[in-house]
């Protein structure tokens, strides 16, 4: 866990109202064993929120454990099922199960989960879950797809994880606190960024969100030249944050997002080779959705 770095309130950056309102639930959070369901994109700091949490109960970093559903396979998160239903009743210092990704659990799993749960809950162990989610697991419960019982017992808290571009007033924040971090341990003499590159900062959309940025400014450290980080060594282009938008002579707002869909998903279409499915994924909607868009949008290779 020490790759975590959000390891106190304090260390929560940002300005914005958003910071403000995480810090206030995660003091709370930590005085119970609640189950937590984290929802937004990749790369928000769902993670180190959930790693948050279980340090301000003062709880021993290696009582956190996680295990993310869309990396292992079907019979490893069995296990690891298994081997949370294994932890002792009675412990003074609590368990924290970080379970990332928990729309990918199939059917026969999400029966097994439903079952943990209940179990942890009967025997009153002390072990705190945290789920994360990038879909919408409420639509997947209208398609069959997921058990509305265990998404109950998964979100008795939820929190959603806002996306870096809807709260501007943390980026540059969480720029400078990298900055500081980079500049601590390489010895590399920045002074700062350029006034370009913080304005493109401010302005980007970050699809990445945090982990974006974070790359962004280690990508400057590196091949950077003092005194000033400039927009190039981040690599990003405020031209390149969003796709055109081409409406004609007709201005009507639906006919606008629409231009902006068809922008939009052509563009992470062509990121993704075309393949529906990681395209889904990273849109964080269903494939019939995106191939009902493709239809609709009348999108073509």
């Amino acid at each position: 866990m020490r790759n975590l770095e959000y390891c106190s309130v304090d260390s929560l950056v940002g300005q914005s109202q958003f910071i403000e309102e995480l810090k206030k639930i995660s003091t709370v959070l930590c005085k119970n064993n609640a189950s937590v369901l984290l929802k937004g994109e990749k790369g928000t700091g769902r993670r180190q929120f959930a790693f948050l949490v279980h340090l301000q109960g003062k709880n021993n970093p290696e009582d956190f454990f996680e295990h993310n559903c869309r990396v292992y396979s079907e019979r490893e998160t069995e296990r690891f099922f298994e081997l949370i239903s294994l932890l002792p009743s009675f412990d003074f210092l609590g368990k924290t199960i970080f379970i990332s990704n928990a729309d990918n659990l199939s059917a026969p799993l999400q029966e097994k989960l439903l079952v943990l749960l209940k179990s942890v809950r009967e025997e009153r162990k002390n072990i705190r879950f945290i789920f994360s989610t990038e879909v919408n697991i409420e639509d997947k419960i209208e398609q069959g797809l997921f058990l509305q019982d265990l998404y109950q017992l998964m979100s008795t808290v939820p929190v959603n994880m806002i996306p870096l571009r809807q709260r501007k007033d943390d980026i540059l924040p969480i720029a400078d606190y990298y900055f500081a971090k980079l500049s601590t341990v390489s010895g590399v003499g920045f002074k700062g960024f350029s006034e370009e590159a913080l304005e493109v900062m401010k302005n980007y959309f970050w699809p990445g969100n945090i982990a974006e940025l974070k790359n962004a400014v280690e990508r400057a450290f590196i091949v950077g030249e003092p005194p000033y980080i400039k927009t190039s060594d981040m690599a990003i282009a405020l031209a390149d944050s969003l796709p055109s938008v081409e409406t004609g002579e007709d201005k009507s707002l639906k006919t606008a997002v629409n231009a902006f869909k068809k922008s939009y998903v052509t563009k992470i279409l062509e990121e993704n080779n075309w393949n529906q499915t990681k395209t889904a994924k990273v849109l964080g909607i269903q494939r019939t959705y995106v191939i009902r868009l493709i239809d609709e949008l009348q999108i073509r290779k």
